[in-house]
């Protein structure tokens, strides 16, 4: 980010763990962290793995509980949720496989398609000229919806962006765009009158106008509490920052 409350994204670390079981299946998952943190998720996630050895694989919400209470002293979000994330992942991948089955399936999907959108479609560090062509390719490619980051230290700027990319894809094309944190209460109430003409679908955490907020919480009883006090539109969970399909199931 260019207003310098976040570093620049100049790096992500994956977590992965892979999961066998006696009859010979096995299940992948992962976890992540943007900039800094991954060593310490590693180092978390290799004191826990033992817990898993000689547990049933089916028996998922269990082991999810042992691994919660194996490191409860260390708090029940961030990163020790995040930790868990892989294993819990891999359990439900495993699951999913022994069921020949996909995991939207597996977990009762009740519709054949769902409309999607780009949410990498322009950070603040990628020329105006770059993101149009990111835009215009995604939504040949049958995109249903752009998000793009906004938050310049000049809204004016950020304004500029946002009105190219609408006048490209229509007045009707599903545009959102991501704040991140950026503004402080005024510049939010400010920014979001001065946005409203451009017919968005939602500004992401922002404080005002249609609220898009959730990947950055990373516990079940995080997200409880923002949908308790209806603290949003659109409600985003991030199944590996709230520690896995487990606790995601819960937040739905």
């Amino acid at each position: 980010m260019l207003t310098g409350r976040q570093k620049p994204l100049t790096e992500i670390a994956f977590i992965f763990a892979e999961i066998g079981s006696e009859k010979g299946h096995t299940g992948i998952g992962f976890g992540y962290s943007k900039r800094a943190g991954g060593q310490g998720m590693y180092a978390h996630a290799k004191e826990l793995a033992p817990v898993l050895i000689g547990e049933d694989p089916n028996d998922i919400g269990k082991i999810f509980n042992k691994l919660l209470w194996a490191d409860a002293s260390m708090g029940r979000s961030g990163l020790t949720t995040q930790a868990i994330a892989p294993f819990d992942i891999a359990l439900w991948d495993l699951k999913a496989k022994r069921a020949n089955l996909s995991l939207a399936k597996l977990l009762g999907a009740h519709c054949d398609s769902v409309q999607c959108y780009n949410t990498s479609g322009g950070y603040l560090s990628s020329p105006l000229e770059k993101v149009l062509e990111n835009v215009d390719r995604s939504r040949k490619n049958g995109i249903d919806g752009i998000k793009i980051n906004v938050g310049q230290p000049d809204t004016r700027e950020d304004l500029r962006r946002v009105s190219a990319i609408r006048e490209l894809l229509g007045p009707d094309f599903p545009l959102m765009v991501d704040v991140n944190q950026q503004w402080d209460r005024l510049k939010a109430q400010r920014a979001c009158r001065a946005f409203e003409p451009l017919n968005l679908t939602w500004i992401g955490e922002p404080l005002d106008t249609a609220i898009a907020t959730g990947e950055m919480l990373t516990s079940f009883e995080e997200h409880a509490q923002l949908i308790g006090v209806g603290g949003a539109d659109f409600v985003q969970p991030d199944a590996p920052r709230v520690g896995g399909i487990t606790p995601f199931l819960q937040i739905m």
